[in-house]
């Protein structure tokens, strides 16, 4: 048994006999009649108490149906609310003027019982399917907007962090109010830190699910596995394959390295993701990290083995981490901002801070695609070397 409460219908009309007939055809079906003799009077009674429909005379004095019907039109709480247009037969010029008021429906004089009941039933069921869809709505931005408070407990957060002798800066953007994306780093020993970056196919709830099943592996791995990032990639592409890939098609692309103040190493694995840059300051160049080796993203083969490369750096390089969606961003002419683009960006000014290197990223991207909405996450994790002063040895 439905629990909603019986509609509200509010009639306007300067003429009493028009009123009682409506009246009693409408709560002969069950409506909650609302009447109202002027266009004035009608907007009081809509701003206190909103009907589900309104049944509009055109012709009233002072204030016609057409400007009734605007202003109900102009308010937010009120602008899907249903009118029907009470109008002369065939007075074309009226209904025209209806609809351009904003007018959903037209009842002709002398009035028509069953028309009435028709119309007035026809556009209550659209409005409560409309209702529901809003209540439906309202509930899943409740739900994704808990689930990103979730994923920001679970995720770094945007800023600059001193760990382990190394400024890292960080920022992530979700194509909605949660994504895919998905970076964590830690401290594995004083001078030594582990970052992993990771894209998880699709976008919305179910790849941050997904996510969040990353960063609970990963977690329960990287103390036995974090100095090897091949073999960290491996045992994680076994869980994701096991545990995700065998149930639904979901696949995600991953890339783990660990810096070593000490000998001033990277050792590095990639599971399908975009080559990381590590720029050379002092050169004004870059190399992509992982070129050649890149094995097959997480969960598309259940025994794939990942291969570590290391790289030498000094304390001018540094190391940028992204996700695809700096690069596939597109602009008006539906052109891609390409990898190429991104590098020349990434060592025009190297000179400048982590922060200052990302923050003239994302302004890069935003005026390339010159208003054209993002349809991925993107994700910026930029390490450098810290100055002594900045060296805090902190953990994450």
């Amino acid at each position: 048994m439905s629990t909603r409460a019986a509609p509200k219908i509010l009639v306007v009309d300067d003429d009493g006999i028009n009123i009682k007939i409506l009246q009693i055809q409408l709560e002969a079906q069950g409506y909650v009649v609302l009447t109202a003799t002027s266009g004035g009077e009608a907007l009081e009674l809509i701003a206190s108490t909103p009907p589900d429909l309104v049944l509009l005379d055109i012709q009233m004095p002072r204030m016609d149906g057409f400007e009734v019907c605007r202003q109900i039109r102009a308010e937010e709480s009120t602008q899907f609310v249903p009118v029907v247009m009470v109008t002369a037969l065939k007075d074309a010029a009226d209904r025209i003027q209806s609809i351009q008021a904003g007018a959903d429906d037209f009842i002709s004089k002398p009035f028509d019982g069953h028309e009435i009941v028709a119309r007035v039933g026809s556009l209550l069921r659209i409005k409560e399917y409309r209702d529901e869809l809003e209540e439906h709505n309202a509930r899943l931005q409740a739900e994704l907007e808990m689930a990103r408070q979730v994923q920001e407990i679970l995720m770094p957060q945007n800023g600059i962090v001193d760990l382990a002798g190394f400024e890292i800066v960080s920022h992530s953007t979700p194509e909605i109010e949660v994504g895919g994306d998905f970076f964590d780093f830690w401290e594995i020993q004083p001078g030594r830190v582990g970052l992993f970056i990771s894209d998880v196919m699709g976008h919305g709830v179910s790849a941050a699910l997904v996510a969040v099943f990353m960063k609970t592996v990963v977690g329960e791995i990287r103390d036995l596995l974090g100095n090897d990032p091949g073999q960290l990639l491996t045992a994680l592409n076994a869980r994701f394959s096991n545990t995700i890939s065998s149930q639904m098609f979901m696949f995600a692309t991953a890339f783990y390295a660990v810096m070593d103040l000490s000998n001033a190493s990277i050792s590095c694995a990639n599971a399908g993701h975009p080559h990381p840059f590590l720029i050379h300051r002092h050169r004004r160049t870059c190399e992509f990290l992982s070129q050649g080796i890149v094995g097959k993203g997480l969960g598309l083969l259940a025994d794939s083995v990942y291969e570590t490369a290391n790289y030498d750096f000094d304390h001018c390089s540094r190391m940028l981490l992204y996700t695809d969606g700096a690069y596939e961003a597109r602009n008006p002419e539906k052109e891609e901002f390409g990898v190429r683009r991104l590098e020349q960006a990434a060592v025009q000014q190297t000179e400048e801070s982590g922060a200052a290197l990302v923050s003239r990223l994302r302004d890069s991207i935003d005026k390339f695609r010159n208003g054209i909405p993002t349809d991925d996450d993107l994700t910026f994790v930029a390490v450098d070397v810290a100055e002594p002063e900045n060296s805090t040895g902190s953990t994450n």
